[in-house]
């Protein structure tokens, strides 16, 4: 592994930089990748960051969505290119071809993996969030971080550690959560928005959760396909907490939502109490994560043929 400070001289030879993240991006990858590109740019390096997909309804509230480009990267304009909170090339969607050509790449990660993808890697599993190594980074770079950042990197590890319950949680993670408050991170509006901010569309896709989930031995799943989310009148992003929120019932160990998200196209989130591992199972279907909490994109005829094959990897 590449130590920051390597890394930070990679950055500081740079003049222009594009930065990217996995796909369906989640807080810990927007507030990795946001805050980085922000405090670039107060270097006056210039950066970019791109993400595809649109935020979900609290994610615009946490992140400026007109600072990100959803558009094609022209790699003539770059000479550095960084991804955040992924190691899997495959987890870059759209990007991953850009990346994977480029000669000049930096991988800041928390997630194990065996492979590394970039020129140069920091990875650090030891890290509850790619938030935190971000931090670390912006103190090798000796940038000032001020509110906005500090709120962005709070964001990432709060949402990462489920407000510090989750078993990636460890003294790192609230020394630097301590730090980032003295920065005056606003985790009023962080708590607020991550966990007390529920609209009726959340309370009424809650209610099709519980009133529709399933259990086969130890383990807790929904199952939704487009037809239900269209007439739920939402989309994945929408059922983005199922699977935290089955494995939390009392003697479940695993837990997985599969959404439809296109024709054939299904989003798998999968969780498990600790010390019980969902990791190879997102990697059955060329996913990856965490132990405990990982995700994956497969494809199947329909919602039966998706459930079933997930089924038959945890019996396996």
């Amino acid at each position: 592994m590449d130590s920051l400070k390597e890394i930070s001289k990679q950055i500081k030879k740079s003049n222009s930089i594009a930065i990217f993240t996995h796909v369906s991006p989640d807080c810990d990858a927007l507030g990795s990748s946001c805050a980085l590109m922000t405090a670039l740019n107060k270097m006056n390096i210039k950066t970019n960051l791109f993400i595809k997909e649109p935020l979900t309804h609290d994610q615009t509230k946490l992140f400026s969505e007109n600072k990100i480009l959803n558009t094609e990267c022209d790699v003539s304009n770059y000479d550095l290119f960084i991804a955040t909170d992924v190691s899997a090339l495959n987890r870059l969607g759209e990007y991953s071809t850009i990346f994977n050509n480029s000669n000049n790449t930096i991988v800041l990660d928390h997630h194990y993996c065996d492979k590394k993808i970039g020129k140069f890697n920091y990875i650090d599993n030891n890290s509850s969030s790619a938030c935190e190594i971000v931090f670390s980074l912006l103190k090798e770079l000796k940038v000032d971080i001020d509110s906005e950042i500090a709120t962005m990197l709070f964001v990432g590890i709060s949402a990462d550690t489920s407000s510090f319950q989750n078993s990636n949680t460890n003294s790192k993670s609230y020394l630097n959560a301590y730090e980032l408050c003295k920065l005056k991170a606003d985790i009023v509006k962080a708590n607020q928005i991550l966990y007390e901010n529920k609209t009726e569309k959340e309370i009424k896709f809650e209610k099709y959760l519980l009133n529709n989930y399933k259990i086969i031995k130890n383990c807790a799943y929904i199952a939704i396909d487009k037809k239900i989310l269209k007439k739920l009148n939402g989309g994945k992003a929408d059922c983005s907490s199922f699977s935290r929120k089955l494995v939390s019932i009392e003697n479940i160990i695993y837990g997985f939502s599969l959404v439809e998200e296109e024709n054939g196209l299904f989003g798998l989130s999968l969780r498990a109490k600790d010390g019980y591992n969902v990791k190879i199972i997102a990697e059955k279907f060329g996913g990856g994560g965490h132990i405990c909490a990982s995700g994956a994109k497969f494809h199947a005829k329909n919602i039966k043929e998706a459930t079933q094959k997930v089924l038959e990897a945890f019996n396996k």
